[in-house]
């Protein structure tokens, strides 16, 4: 049986999540992929699809997602989710928001300090936290 996650402020806005776990789900079952989160297989298809979570759904989406092992060297959202989690574990609410809005800051300034543009999930996250890129220190 899956433990269950601690229930934590969502780290990611809904759409990254989606495509995030979209793209986990691909790797396996979709019946594979909801045992492992903790969710039925017509549960974990209506998110695919577009229905809107719950808290503790989308605790249970993005402990799954933090916990998959990626092959390569880049990273991922999942790593991103992990990451976020485990630097904000002790922060109070508004402190792990502002966490969200550095980081999304700090990745659209590299993106644009190589004029590159961002990818999508980069603008949804900075969007979701309303980050504006961050000054050269």
């Amino acid at each position: 049986m899956t433990p269950r996650p601690t229930l934590r402020p969502p780290s990611l806005p809904v759409t990254v999540l989606r495509q995030a776990v979209a793209r986990g789900v691909a790797t396996v079952s979709l019946r594979r992929a909801a045992a492992e989160i903790g969710l039925s297989p017509n549960g974990l298809k209506n998110f695919l699809a577009g229905a809107a979570p719950r808290r503790a759904t989308r605790a249970r989406l993005e402990a799954w997602l933090a916990g998959r092992r990626q092959r390569g060297d880049s990273p991922t959202v999942g790593s991103l989710v992990r990451l976020l989690g485990e630097i904000g574990a002790d922060l109070p609410a508004r402190d792990r928001a502002a966490l969200g809005q550095d980081v999304a800051g700090f990745l659209l300034r590299a993106y644009g300090d190589r004029k590159l543009p961002p990818p999508r999930w980069v603008r949804e996250l900075a969007s979701h936290y309303r980050a504006r890129p961050t000054a050269d220190d």
